[in-house]
């Protein structure tokens, strides 16, 4: 609805969702560069600042925690497991988002894309933005969970175990032919392998 919303108010035609959906991971300037193909004559910018606005209003009120996710973050926090947040959303939807969803207080290290030097997949964005609060920590004892290959491919490259979360929005076959550590198929799952 954000993408359609926003395509529409910069006088785009709309995304089809099927070709919206698989770029959901990427980040928002780059998600729009690819659904606007070769058209050189697009302010992405604006395109991403309207998506960035209509967030509040359409996808927020959509958006639910899945079933389990409350208590597994409850149990993952008494296991005193600390936890980090490394999203392609950009900081203030982010924090919108974790407020109305009342998960915050989980979360020890916040990071949105405006947040960060370098995207996921980099392994310079560990390095940059997540070993300076995580410490000396073996790379190993690492778990990286999401839904997209995006996800699992920076787990890949920072050399951290990849749990990939098949519920999500990943494509099955890309993100099985990483071959993740662990694959949960319920974020009640994750208590089982951290």
């Amino acid at each position: 609805g954000c993408m359609a919303g926003a395509f529409e108010s910069c006088d785009l035609h709309p995304p089809r969702l099927e070709d919206v959906r698989p770029r959901i991971g990427l980040r928002l300037e780059e998600a729009i560069r690819q659904l606007i193909r070769d058209r050189r004559d697009v302010d992405i910018t604006a395109v991403a600042e309207r998506y960035r606005e209509l967030h509040v209003s359409v996808a927020a009120p959509a958006t639910v925690l899945y079933p389990g996710a409350q208590s597994a973050l409850a149990m993952l926090d008494a296991a005193g497991i600390r936890l980090a947040v490394v999203s392609q959303k950009a900081r203030r939807g982010l924090t919108q988002l974790m407020g109305q969803l009342a998960v915050e207080q989980y979360f020890d290290l916040v990071l949105g894309s405006d947040d960060v030097t370098a995207p996921k997949p980099q392994a310079a964005l560990y390095e940059r933005h997540i070993a300076p609060w995580a410490g000396e920590v073996e790379r190993e004892r690492l778990l990286v969970v999401g839904d997209t290959d995006i996800d699992l491919r920076f787990a890949v490259n920072v050399g951290a175990r990849g749990c990939w979360a098949e519920y999500g929005y990943g494509h099955r076959d890309s993100c099985r032919a990483i071959e993740p550590a662990h694959t949960i198929g319920s974020i009640t799952d994750v208590t089982s392998v951290c």
